[in-house]
This record gives C-alpha cells, structure tokens and sequence, in this order.
C-alpha cells in the first residue's frame, strides 16, 4: 500500500494537491473492492483495459455495466478536464491559441472551447497537441500506480486511438454503432444539431480504421439488455485469460 502511495506523488505536481487527494481516494477504494471482489481472476496484478469508440457508441453505458460486473473505472475527459484547468503551460497555450475567453475567473468554458476545436480540424489537432502528451503521461502514471493492487482497471477515452495511447494499455476494447444510431443517440444526449454530430464524427477516426487496434470489438445497435449481454461475454472471456 505504501508502493501505491508513493507512485500516486508522481500523478500530480505540488500545486494539484485536491487531484493528488481524489486519486489517493480513488485508488484506496479500487484496493478494498479488489479485495472483496476478485480471489482468483487477476489476482497478481490490475489488468488495464483502454475502452474507447466514437460518439454515440455506447461507451459511457458500457462502462457502468463493467463497473457493476465489479471493473474499477475511469473517464479519461475527467482527467483531462483537470489538466486543462490546472496546468498552467496548457492554459496558457489553450489561451494563445484560442483566445482568453476560454477561461472565465481561472475557470475553463468547456463551450468557447469545443466550438472553437471543433469548427475545422486544424483547430482540433492544435487542442491534441496541446493536451494528449500531458493526459498519456497522466494516463501511464495513473496505470502503474494501480498496477499492484489485482482487479481490472477500464479507462474510457473517445481519443484513445486518435492519440496513439493503445499501447499503454493490456487491451483494448471498441464499442461500435451504426453510424445512423450513432447521430441519434448524440442528439438524444447532446441536445445539439445534427449538422454538429456529423461534423464531430467526420473529424475522428473511422470505426473501420479503429477495428485494426482493438483486441476486442462490441457492437452497440440493440438495447440495454443487448449491450448488457454483451458485455457480460466479455468479461467472462478476459476472466478465462
């Protein structure tokens, strides 16, 4: 326990000492639940699983199934929300780049930003280069941190693949829709057009391009009960492993 202490001094600088608290409280939890739940399966080390697909996939939904299977997760937007808010490099390119009204009272206006990223995709690849080394460095140390307690740790991050983070991971898990679905969904949860859906979907990676890195793919275009299912299948085929 002491080990996973000392690593979790690594995640964080000094002057993020409220993110340094959360992960030593996340992390105390995964050790206790790994404790009560897993006695044989994975019981040397915490298997990585990297969960990603585009929007309207189903990522997030299949992540609260895993969770209830007993996976410890995390969101990796979670992590990169916090950079953004409090890596003063990265505000301050974020601001150069895009202007200082991404930031109101030293707080980030996640919609400035999006609409700004997202209008064309040069704009999208400056965001990238700004923040993915800083979330993959966060992502790694976060990894080993919690590689000595046993269990399984899923990491859901839409810009996995984009950002060449597949081999930081044991696995990785693709969740995939019909595109049609997909728009729907995002609209359904997003409350925004779909001109603006379209737009987002065309600037990530195809899913046929996403296939060739995954270890295992799902294919989200039932219901809960399917992707529940699914999901199940899943779990119990990396238990075997």
């Amino acid at each position: 326990m002491g080990r996973i202490i000392i690593c979790l001094f690594y995640i964080c600088d000094l002057k993020e000492r409220d993110f340094l608290f959360f992960n030593f409280i996340t992390l105390v939890f995964y050790l206790l639940r790994s404790l009560c739940t897993f006695h044989h399966v994975w019981s040397n080390h915490m298997l990585s699983i990297g969960v990603t697909g585009g929007l309207g996939t189903g990522k997030s939904a299949a992540i609260k199934i895993f969770y209830e299977l007993g996976a410890n997760i995390l969101n990796a937007d979670d992590i990169a929300k916090h950079i953004l808010n409090a890596n003063r490099d990265i505000i301050k390119k974020i601001k150069n780049t895009f202007g200082d009204d991404c930031y109101i009272d030293g707080e980030l206006q996640t919609a400035v930003l999006a609409a700004r990223a997202f209008d064309v995709p040069e704009n999208l690849k400056k965001l990238n280069d700004i923040s993915h080394p800083a979330l993959k460095q966060h992502l790694e140390k976060y990894i080993a941190a919690t590689r000595a307690i046993p269990g399984v740790l899923m990491i859901e991050a839409a810009i996995l693949l984009e950002a060449g983070y597949e081999n930081i991971f044991d696995l990785v898990l693709l969740i995939t829709a019909d595109e049609n679905l997909r728009i729907q969904r995002a609209i359904d949860r997003k409350n925004i057009s779909k001109e603006n859906i379209k737009k987002r979907i065309a600037l990530q990676m195809p899913e046929s391009e996403k296939r060739k890195y995954a270890d295992f793919i799902i294919e989200n275009n039932g219901n809960k009960d399917e992707l529940k299912k699914a999901c199940k299948k899943f779990w119990e085929e990396i238990s075997r492993k």
